[in-house]
């Protein structure tokens, strides 16, 4: 859309729908090594593409709440990795490997098509994110 057409909107009726909570199933992981900018990440990040069951198109995940120290914490799918016997590896750790301890697997090829929670991140944030505890 042009600037001017831009300019010249109204306000839609309509409400915009959210997702509730639910158990999807994780279609793929995409590995996102650029912003939306197009500038390199220090780290990167794996987006979870998941089927949510009330929507048609895949909704991308890259948040998953897990239990630390007694407390539920929300933690991004940074993908940290160490070095170990000379083999890269995921930390231990991190939110990644907490997710696919949780779903018994070992690498995230794995992750395909397992069925999770996916739940609010909190009463004040009503995004999805994985329940991974």
């Amino acid at each position: 859309m042009e600037t001017q057409e831009l300019m010249n909107l109204g306000i839609g009726t309509k409400e915009r729908s959210k997702l509730k909570p639910a158990k999807v199933r994780i279609v793929n992981v995409t590995i996102k090594s650029e912003t939306n900018e197009g500038k390199a990440m220090k780290t990167s990040l794996a987006e979870l593409n998941c089927k949510h069951p009330d929507k048609e198109e895949l909704i991308q995940i890259t948040k998953i709440k897990v239990e630390r120290n007694g407390k539920l914490e929300v933690v991004s799918t940074w993908i940290q990795t160490e070095d170990e016997e000379g083999t890269k590896k995921i930390v231990k750790s991190s939110a990644l490997a907490l997710l696919m301890t949780y779903l018994k697997v070992n690498t995230l090829e794995e992750l395909y098509n397992k069925e999770i929670d996916a739940v609010e991140q909190s009463k004040e944030d009503s995004y999805l994110c994985l329940k991974a505890y």
